[in-house]
């Protein structure tokens, strides 16, 4: 007799009702478990298919025994307290393993003497938890760890330093990958030439881990170290996976550790030739870092914060001046790039923080449905632009992708795409995109997508819709029409300006992941969301707070004084107010749908506008836009001030550095001079 199924109508959705199964805030594909929930909506699908289908051919069913409806109640009874406690109970446990801000990090030795040994035991462990088989050798003080995959074979050498017997010190001395495949294509396995390798990326990670653990018992950090930890195993997780790729009977071979290293040199030298147009163009031996990444297609960084290629997209004018003034001295011959900041200042600076930095970086993902490669290459598009330099010859290099017959497997054969990731590996949410940039991406990937109407594009009629300035500024959620700041200069003598923001009527998301295929995809994403980034770190060059309803009891009153005193001195133009009010607007962005339009993508755009120095009547209109084709790419235009000295080339370099929203009290300044 067969065993009846214990499925019941609440267990067959078991997998639906777990704590987090299909988080709230994936909104969009681009997120960063989109697929992943995408996949659980389809299921949900099939699954409720199922169940009334079910419910159905019990409703056909003539129930006369009260006693069998009696014994199936109390039988329905039971299998729901049954699950609701074991629903429960996985709901706490999930919650506590998941639980935020929790982090008792690393269980380093106190003993000094024991802490060597405990740091190259962790590394072994780390090894065994991301799937290699791991075997360590001793010999005198030389501990080397070997581990090996389907292909992957990896090679640790420790060295310790047992000098001071109480303090005894262990570094890495070697990391060497080896494969245990070759490549009648490639011949051998070794990095472009030029780039930061494979070895030198995991030990400068696993010797992090190192120095942070034996550090002075009072000044090491656990949950740093901590984190150090779950960085070097998700390095080796990467790893493994792209192993078992790897390691496929028709789809496999080198192809999927050293690919990305075949491009980089055509990387580096496209980008070597925008670095030099730049410097030329500014009569500079090397170009200023911030207006490369401002004119350019990126800064090519291989294996920065994973096994794979970076690339630095925009830099803070913060970030960029904290670079400028702890540049080192010495020579940056060994350079690639002809750029004022050393390529190895840059590694290490944004190796040891990402703030103010936007990277993107290739990474190799699983997806339950990848997106499928196009029938055709299409080169008609206007994304990727090339105002500096023509193309080069890597433009259209399309990453390794899995067979076609792939895509036609069983159900549960894992399948893998390519996404550029804005997150550091899920360490970060992302960066704040309108809802038409978005849009332009989705043409970059996905050129013949159909136009949307008015109500997809979620037109917005009042302001109950976050816009993507509201998600930008307020952490809390909340909305708000009008944003306000105080902005004074520490160095002109302008009265303090209040800004006064309108919050732009369009929807905002947070870009996260992006599936791609090959370069082109990706340096037209880029170019997106470098101008993106632009408008961003601007708007968080101020402290905004939302506008209150409220605020005419807030403002500052005039005290009064002579009157016939400031009527002459605003006659004469010698005036000064306690504020000056600055109207600050961002225009929307028109996105083409046309995938053969040739005309330009339109520029984002900051529009300013403040009262002229009195006796003068009117409103001064300042639009500041980012313009890569200028030599500092950022456009600066003046309509009004009428009298005023403007020197644009002064304007340009104050918005470069982070000041365009001192341009109008730097105008009041240049009327007030113009009228002594």
């Amino acid at each position: 007799m067969q065993r009846p199924s214990s499925d019941t109508l609440d267990s067959s959705l078991s997998r639906f009702q777990e704590y987090n199964a299909l988080p709230g805030d994936v909104v969009h594909p681009f997120a960063l478990k989109g697929n992943a929930s995408c996949g659980i909506l389809k299921d949900l699908i099939d699954a409720t298919n199922q169940l009334s289908n079910s419910l159905s051919v019990y409703s056909s069913v003539d129930w006369t025994n009260e006693k069998l409806i009696s014994l199936l109640r109390q039988n329905s009874n039971i299998s729901q307290q049954l699950y609701t406690s074991e629903h429960q109970s996985r709901h706490i446990i999930l919650a506590l393993r998941e639980r935020a801000g929790v982090s008792y990090g690393e269980s380093i030795p106190l003993i000094p003497a024991q802490t060597p040994d405990w740091c190259v035991s962790r590394i072994m462990e780390w090894c065994k938890l991301a799937g290699l088989e791991t075997y360590d050798s001793k010999e005198l003080d030389v501990t080397t760890i070997t581990s090996g995959g389907k292909v992957l074979v990896l090679d640790i050498d420790f060295k310790f330093n047992r000098t001071d017997v109480l303090r005894p010190y262990v570094n890495v001395s070697r990391v060497k990958i080896s494969y245990a495949i070759t490549s009648l294509a490639t011949g051998s396995s070794a990095n472009a030439l030029g780039s930061l390798t494979l070895d030198d990326f995991l030990q400068r990670t696993i010797q992090a881990f190192l120095t942070e653990a034996q550090r002075e018992n009072d000044i090491r950090d656990p949950q740093k170290a901590s984190r150090m930890g779950k960085n070097i195993l998700l390095q080796l997780q990467y790893l493994v996976m792209v192993d078992r790729l790897a390691d496929r009977p028709n789809d496999g071979g080198l192809k999927w550790f050293i690919g990305l290293d075949e491009i980089y040199p055509a990387l580096e030298a496209f980008a070597q030739r925008e670095a030099a147009a730049i410097a030329s163009s500014s009569s500079q031996k090397d170009a200023a870092l911030d207006i490369f990444l401002h004119r350019s297609h990126a800064l090519p960084l291989p294996y920065l914060l994973s096994p794979s290629q970076s690339f630095l997209v925009y830099l803070s004018p913060k970030a960029y001046l904290s670079l400028l003034r702890s540049r080192s001295q010495e020579n940056g011959s060994d350079s690639p790039f002809p750029i004022d900041i050393p390529l190895k200042q840059i590694r290490q600076a944004l190796s040891d923080s990402t703030d103010g930095a936007t990277i993107g970086t290739l990474l190799l993902v699983q997806s339950p449905s990848p997106m499928p490669t196009p029938l055709m290459s299409i080169s008609t598009f206007v994304r990727p632009m090339f105002p500096l330099v023509t193309s080069g010859p890597g433009l259209d290099y399309t990453f390794p992708q899995l067979a076609g017959t792939q895509l036609l497997a069983a159900p549960g054969t894992p399948m893998y795409e390519w996404v550029l990731d804005f997150t550091n590996n899920a360490k970060t949410t992302g960066i704040v995109m309108s809802q038409s940039r978005m849009r332009e991406i989705e043409t970059v990937i996905n050129p013949f997508s159909l136009e949307p109407s008015p109500a997809a594009l979620g037109h917005l009629g009042s302001f109950d819709t976050e816009s993507w300035v509201d998600l930008l500024l307020n952490s809390d959620g909340k909305t708000s029409e009008y944003y306000t700041a105080l902005y004074t200069s520490p160095t002109l003598p302008y009265p303090p300006l209040k800004l006064r923001l309108t919050s732009p009527n369009e929807p905002g998301f947070r870009l996260e992941r992006v599936p791609v295929q090959n370069m082109r995809e990706v340096w037209g994403i880029l170019e997106i969301v470098r101008e993106q980034c632009w408008l961003n770190e601007t708007l968080l060059g101020c402290s905004w707070k939302p506008e209150e309803a409220i605020v005419s009891e807030q403002l500052p009153i005039d005290a009064g004084g002579n009157p016939e005193a400031e009527l002459q001195s605003i006659l004469s133009g010698t005036y000064t107010p306690q504020i000056l009010p600055v109207n600050i607007y961002l225009p929307n962005q028109v996105v083409s749908f046309d995938p053969l339009s040739v005309a330009e993508p339109q520029r984002p755009k900051i529009i300013m506008t403040s009262p002229e120095r009195p006796p003068i009547t009117g409103l001064v209109e300042i639009a500041v836009s980012f313009d890569e084709a200028k030599q500092r790419g950022i456009s600066v235009e003046v309509r009004g001030a009428v009298g005023a000295d403007i020197k644009m080339d002064v304007l340009e370099e104050a918005s470069r550095r982070g000041g365009i929203f001192g341009i109008p009290g730097r105008i009041w300044l240049g009327s007030h001079s113009s009228s002594q």
